[in-house]
């Protein structure tokens, strides 16, 4: 049994490893590896169990970081999705989650391992390491066998209403075609985050990056000839997609909803594009307030808890940066 580190992986093998895979998603892709680092100032590794020249575990690790004084405080580790594994080898997963831990040990306070489906070989293979489950909701929409008219029929009776007076009133969606609008769509998300959402969020490069990236897609919503609102996603082709952000102008026009059509957006294109699921990325943790899962909910789907595992390398930096920074607030 091998452990490979980031270049030592063969790319086909990589990738032949996620086609084969029940559980893949974009996030452990070779795509997302090399678009996450080309975003200045961010990081993104990936490690693998080898035995008998094949791939047994795979797992992509992004670093994360805020800006100025709080760098030092909020180092972590993400994982989206959590790794893949081939079937019955629970060992392979194991060897894999200690030399993860030990590898990031002393490079972040915390790592956390986000479960994205109903996946959960590795759960003692997490929980023997000393890793903590998390209860976390998500929405997801199933798009497979379906057409629009189901998924709109199973919306909320206001969100149906909302999304017909917006396309009455002119309002249209599509994909982004241009560098320029995908800034535009980044100055009303930026604005939304400074003044309402008080999270932080990449700098615009991240996001010309993904329009660029093969596992990218943005789609805008316009009036007028004007960017109103949108959304970030990434996808795996036949695979599903997946809303990173989305955003709309407030108070823009009282017959005009730019958020519910930049969703509907996707919808529309995860059906034309046969992918199977269209995941919205979060709702919470159970028995907490959370005003994005009443909005989520709206528009059908299924609310589901496939959690989160997360390992703390350094409590006294992780309690410093929960109570000064507001580090719970990044990670909702």
């Amino acid at each position: 049994m091998q452990i490979l580190i980031e270049h030592e992986i063969n790319r086909e093998k990589w990738t032949n490893f996620l086609l084969g895979n029940q559980y893949s998603s974009p996030f452990q892709s070779p795509e997302y590896y090399e678009f996450y680092n080309k975003v200045p100032n961010q990081t993104a590794l990936v490690f693998a169990i080898q035995e008998n020249n094949e791939l047994k575990a795979l797992c992509l690790v992004t670093l994360q970081k805020e800006k100025g004084f709080k760098r030092y405080f909020s180092r972590r580790a993400i994982i989206y999705g959590g790794p893949l594994v081939a079937p019955n080898n629970d060992f392979a997963l194991e060897s894999l989650i200690i030399f993860i831990n030990s590898y990031l040990r002393k490079k972040v306070i915390f790592a956390e391992s986000r479960n994205l489906n109903d996946y959960n070989p590795g759960n003692s293979s997490f929980l023997k390491q000393g890793w903590e489950y998390i209860p976390y909701l998500n929405f997801q929409i199933k798009l497979k066998s379906k057409n629009f008219e189901e998924l709109f029929s199973e919306m909320k009776y206001n969100r149906k209403r909302e999304i017909k007076l917006s396309i009455k009133e002119g309002a249209s969606y599509r994909i982004a075609e241009s560098i320029c609008e995908v800034k535009s769509l980044y100055q009303i998300l930026a604005e939304l985050y400074s003044q309402r959402i008080g999270r932080p969020l990449p700098d615009v490069e991240y996001f010309l990056e993904l329009f660029h990236s093969p596992i990218g897609k943005v789609f805008i919503v316009e009036h007028d000839h004007k960017v109103i609102g949108g959304c970030f996603c990434v996808y795996y082709t036949k695979g599903s997609i997946y809303t990173l952000y989305y955003c709309g102008l407030r108070d823009y026009h009282y017959k005009i909803y730019p958020t519910h059509l930049a969703i509907v957006a996707v919808i529309e294109y995860g059906l034309k594009n046969n992918l199977q699921m269209l995941d919205l990325m979060g709702a919470g943790k159970p028995n907490e307030e959370y005003g994005v899962r009443k909005y989520k909910s709206e528009f059908g789907g299924m609310l589901v808890e496939y959690g989160r595992f997360r390992k703390i390398y350094n409590p006294l930096l992780f309690k410093i940066g929960e109570v000064g920074l507001g580090l719970m607030q990044i990670l909702k």
